[in-house]
């Protein structure tokens, strides 16, 4: 059935007259006429029946009202979502493949706002493939065709709790407080574990999150310490995310870590001149950045 169809079985419920469902349409009565002939021989029954001056439905039409309900829904949604597309100019598919996934979202958006585009952020490896992408990534990129993000990492503890308002990094180390680490196979866990193996000390690992979100959450409510990165000095677009009611302190001789922003296999395929040229020319800060700027923090 049409979704005239499916409208005038609901309006012919709601209003009990032909006339007033086909005016609420925007039909003419022979015609709200025709299509209830059509719809009583589509499903071959009796759908409506006329009592004391009134269009009543029948048990197969208020059987058949819930999902008339339900499919006008949907095809409402379905208009709405295209009236975005169409408004956004066709909308970016960007994967996030790493922890800090707030941080990462920030920072995309940031860097595509002046494209004017819909940005769908995805953590899952769907189907179908990415515009772009954001990966992690230990050093800066040697050769252009991607933006790099560097990052200073560093402890996140709670800022108000005792065991750690007043703690410091080698006091919170030293004395093997609860990790709340990042998940398996993150580039951030395994320079996590290649930094503590090369202090000689070993990591308490109590929680593992897939994402920093929720580990900034838990290192907030006092349950242990995250390593995060922490964008603020070169990037005030990400300073804010995930934050609130944290502490970050220095990490010491924190290994470089950043986040990169790098096309999908999708955009190559697109007409996509514009986007493709935010790659083109990314000049490469030193390979050293991320360490200068950890010592930095600890003079």
């Amino acid at each position: 059935m049409t979704i005239v169809k499916w409208r005038l079985l609901v309006l012919l419920d709601k209003h009990k007259k032909v006339t007033l469902a086909a005016r609420e349409l925007g039909i003419k009565q022979p015609t709200a006429t025709f299509h209830m002939k059509k719809m009583e021989e589509e499903w071959g029954t009796e759908l409506f029946e006329s009592k004391t001056g009134r269009i009543l439905l029948t048990d197969a039409g208020k059987a058949l009202l819930r999902f008339a309900r339900e499919i006008i829904r949907l095809h409402e949604e379905a208009r709405q979502e295209m009236r975005l597309l169409a408004s956004a100019g066709g909308r970016l598919n960007v994967r996030i493949d790493a922890p800090c996934r707030e941080q990462a979202a920030a920072l995309a958006a940031a860097a595509l706002e002046p494209f004017g585009r819909g940005i769908d952020f995805t953590a899952e490896r769907r189907q179908e493939e990415p515009d772009l992408i954001v990966s992690e990534r230990a050093e800066p990129p040697s050769v252009a065709g991607s933006i790099y993000w560097q990052a200073e990492l560093k402890l996140a503890v709670s800022a108000s709790h005792p065991s750690y308002a007043d703690a410091s990094a080698e006091s919170l180390l030293g004395s093997q407080a609860p990790w709340i680490a990042p998940p398996v196979g993150s580039e951030l866990r395994r320079l996590c574990l290649e930094w503590s193996g090369a202090r000689g000390s070993a990591l308490r690992e109590a929680y593992t999150s897939a994402d920093l979100g929720t580990a900034r959450t838990l290192a907030a409510q006092g349950l242990g310490f995250a390593i995060v990165p922490d964008f603020s000095r070169h990037h005030p677009a990400a300073a804010a995310a995930g934050a609130a009611g944290l502490r970050l302190l220095p990490l010491p001789g924190a290994p470089s870590y950043g986040l990169e922003l790098h096309p999908g296999p999708q955009l190559a395929r697109k007409d996509e001149p514009a986007l493709l040229s935010l790659f083109a020319d990314v000049k490469k800060p030193p390979a050293s950045h991320g360490k200068q700027a950890a010592d930095e923090d600890q003079a």
